[in-house]
């Protein structure tokens, strides 16, 4: 079964599953794995909005454009399962199958790449959940399944480690402008800021004439 080759990423969750009204606010820990699918934009009208005043239109002048990402999610593996892997705490997940796990969210939500790499797991032939664990499913992978019996049988749920070495140093190149992500995630709220701070004057200034 060959591995799907699209980037992963980290997505702060969609509400209800997360409230957050900053996204930077929210812990790696809670942010979800997703595999995007979809980038597109749509406009969307508020309660109580404009509809167009020309019937050729369809955005009317309330509408709020928005650049989504429709995404599926892995979910944390946890067999009953000891050794080194488990000993230095990897992380690892499996891809819901045969049903996905699929949600939509702001474009802006993803955190950034998250490296995963095929996990072959008790000397399993492929990256899947292998079939001795199918007993396991209620509790550990319940979105999943494992490897069917036959040997030449369907193939279980795609299987992935973490890697948090290559997470941690990366391709190795220094940050754009000799800056750490912290200085430069930084810059950016600042950035956002002093933008908000100068729209609000330009309502209000509006509003004033």
């Amino acid at each position: 079964k060959k591995a799907n080759r699209q980037d992963t990423v980290l997505v702060v969750p969609p509400y209800p599953y997360c409230i957050e009204e900053d996204r930077h606010a929210v812990d790696l820990e809670d942010c979800w794995t997703a595999r995007p699918q979809l980038f597109f934009s749509c406009h969307l009208r508020p309660n109580g909005g404009r509809k167009p005043t020309d019937g050729r239109h369809k955005i009317g002048p309330d509408d709020l454009r928005y650049n989504l990402i429709f995404f599926s999610t892995f979910k944390e593996l946890t067999l009953p399962i000891k050794g080194p892997m488990e000993d230095a705490g990897v992380v690892k997940l499996y891809e819901p199958s045969p049903t996905q796990c699929l949600y939509v969210a702001h474009a802006q939500n993803m955190v950034g790449r998250i490296p995963l790499m095929p996990c072959f797991l008790d000397g399993n032939a492929t990256p899947t959940i292998p079939h001795k664990y199918s007993k396991n499913k209620n509790s550990c992978f319940l979105a999943g399944c494992a490897d069917a019996a036959a040997e030449d049988g369907r193939r279980g749920s795609n299987v992935y480690e973490v890697n948090p070495w290559l997470w941690q140093f990366g391709s190795g190149k220094p940050h754009l402008g000799g800056l750490t992500i912290e200085e430069t995630s930084d810059r950016q709220d600042a950035s956002r800021k002093a933008s908000d701070k100068r729209r609000k004057e330009t309502r209000e200034g509006r509003r004033g004439s």
